[in-house]
C-alpha cells in the first residue's frame, strides 16, 4: 500500500513538472520584427500602429500569447525571423524561395511591384524588364522586389542602387539620383504625401496580375510547433470576422 501511494505521488510530481514546463513554453514572449511602412505597420507617439499591427494583436489575444514588436531595416528583420525561434515577421511577401523557411500565419495585405519614375522625367519611364535594365533602380535590400530583380538578371554592380528602406529609396528618386524605384505605388504616394510633396507626380505602367503580391505574418521555422498551431488556429478564427476583412483591405 505504501509503495502504491509513493508511486502515485511520484507520477503526480512528474505530471505537475511536465505541465509546468509546457505552460512555461506557451507563455514564452515572442518577438515580432518588421520594417516600418506607414500603410502597414509603424511606430508613432509611443504606440505601434497600422492594420498589420492590429491583425497581429487580435491573433495574439485569441491565442493567449504576447509579442514585443521591434522595427528594424528589412534585411535585418528577415535574417532575425529566419534564424531565431519564437520570432514573427510583418508583413512579408510569400515567395517560393521563402516558402519552407517559415510557418505562415495569415495574410495581411495586397501589394504590387512596378517600376516607378518621376513624371517630369519621361526619359526614365519603362514598360518592361528589359528596358529597366538600362536604368538605375533603387530597391530595398533583401526585399521580395530585390530578389525578383536579381533573379531576372539585374545586378547591384550595374543597375541596382540597394538601400535599407523605402524612405531612402524615395529620397534618391526625388533627388533624381536614380531613374526608377521598384515598389508599390501606394507606398510611394504615401511617402510623398507625408513629405508634403503632393505636387510630385509619378508614372508607371498599368498594373497587371503579374505585378500583384500578397504579404503575410509568418513565424520562424525553429519555433515550438505548439506555439505555431495556436497562432494558426487563432488566425483561422479571426479571418472569419468583419474586422479582419476591414483591416486586410484597408
Amino acid at each position: 500500500m505504501r509503495f502504491t501511494i509513493h508511486f502515485l505521488l511520484f507520477i503526480l510530481s512528474i505530471t505537475s513538472s511536465l505541465y509546468s514546463v509546457a505552460n512555461e513554453t506557451i507563455k514564452t514572449e515572442l518577438l515580432a520584427v518588421a520594417n516600418e511602412n506607414r500603410l502597414l505597420q509603424y511606430y508613432e507617439n509611443g504606440e505601434n500602429k497600422g492594420p498589420s499591427i492590429e491583425i497581429l494583436e487580435a491573433i495574439l489575444k485569441e491565442a493567449q500569447l504576447e509579442a514585443k514588436v521591434a522595427f528594424m531595416p528589412w534585411a535585418r528583420a528577415f535574417l532575425t525571423a529566419k534564424t531565431q525561434p519564437n520570432t514573427l515577421i510583418l508583413s512579408m511577401i510569400r515567395t517560393p524561395e521563402r516558402e519552407h523557411s517559415f510557418h505562415w500565419i495569415t495574410q495581411v495585405s495586397h501589394a504590387t511591384r512596378v517600376f516607378i519614375s518621376l513624371k517630369n522625367k519621361p526619359e526614365s519611364y519603362v514598360d518592361s524588364m528589359q528596358q529597366a535594365k538600362q536604368k538605375l533602380i533603387a530597391v530595398v535590400l533583401g526585399s521580395a522586389g530585390y530578389n525578383e530583380l536579381i533573379s531576372n538578371g539585374f545586378s547591384d554592380k550595374k543597375n541596382l542602387y540597394v538601400v535599407a528602406d523605402a524612405e531612402l529609396m524615395m529620397t534618391l528618386l526625388e533627388n533624381e539620383r536614380v531613374d526608377l524605384v521598384y515598389e508599390d505605388p501606394h507606398n510611394v504616394l504615401n511617402i510623398l504625401n507625408r513629405r508634403g510633396k503632393t505636387d510630385t507626380a509619378i508614372r508607371y505602367k498599368e498594373i497587371a496580375p503579374e505585378n500583384e503580391r500578397i504579404s503575410y505574418i509568418a513565424i520562424s521555422k525553429p519555433t515550438d510547433l505548439e506555439i505555431v498551431n495556436r497562432l494558426q488556429q487563432a488566425a483561422r478564427k479571426f479571418e472569419k470576422t468583419a474586422e479582419y476583412l476591414r483591416l486586410v483591405l484597408e
